[in-house]
């Protein structure tokens, strides 16, 4: 155990991946719910991995700051999309770490990144909807050479998930259920 992560179950579940591809296959998913305004809550989905499901019974809110419409009660969708490139990073840095027998002392990832509003609100024709860019600093400190601490980075961002995806552009589709109107039900709330 190093860095709090069994580089043996590491090890071994990669080896079992290596010959049942199929134990490899993750599929994700969550529900977001409009509660009022800008503000949702946001619900994990059982995570299929391989042949198992795996029960992530996890909530979350999102909301807007003010001047965008919302109360300020919880992070917004971007600060999010940088909260899962950064852990996503972190990850990675960490199991290669524990591989390579690292003990890391210190490791902390500041993610940012720029949005123009004007293409999110239609202001100006041809603005941009998505962020400019993603950057990303990583601080580190532990019993490896400086050389050895930028060759995790590099292979960290080559195997996140989250990072790749962004990097290489993915396919977003979409498809609509328009539900009946006629029950009484109303959106569910949460108290401030």
């Amino acid at each position: 155990m190093r860095n709090g992560i069994s580089a043996a179950g590491l090890s071994e579940f990669a080896h079992e991946v290596r010959h049942q591809p199929e134990q490899g296959q993750a599929d994700y998913g969550v529900t977001v719910q409009w509660l009022s305004g800008t503000r949702a809550q946001v619900r994990t989905l059982p995570m299929i991995l391989g042949d198992q499901s795996l029960n992530r019974d996890f909530r979350w809110l999102i909301d807007e700051p003010r001047q965008l419409g919302g109360s300020n009660h919880a992070p917004n969708p971007q600060e999010y999309l940088l909260s899962a490139v950064g852990s996503c990073l972190m990850v990675a840095y960490l199991a290669g770490a524990s591989a390579l027998g690292i003990q890391l002392s210190l490791l902390e990832i500041d993610v940012r990144s720029e949005l123009d509003l004007a293409g999110f609100l239609g202001t100006e024709p041809g603005a941009p909807v998505q962020v400019k860019q993603i950057t990303y600093i990583i601080r580190v400190a532990g019993d490896g050479t400086p050389e050895q601490f930028e060759a995790l980075r590099r292979a960290a961002q080559a195997h996140s998930p989250n990072a790749m995806s962004l990097a290489t552009g993915v396919a977003v589709e979409g498809t609509l259920i328009v539900a009946d109107n006629s029950t009484d039900e109303t959106p569910p709330t949460t108290s401030d």
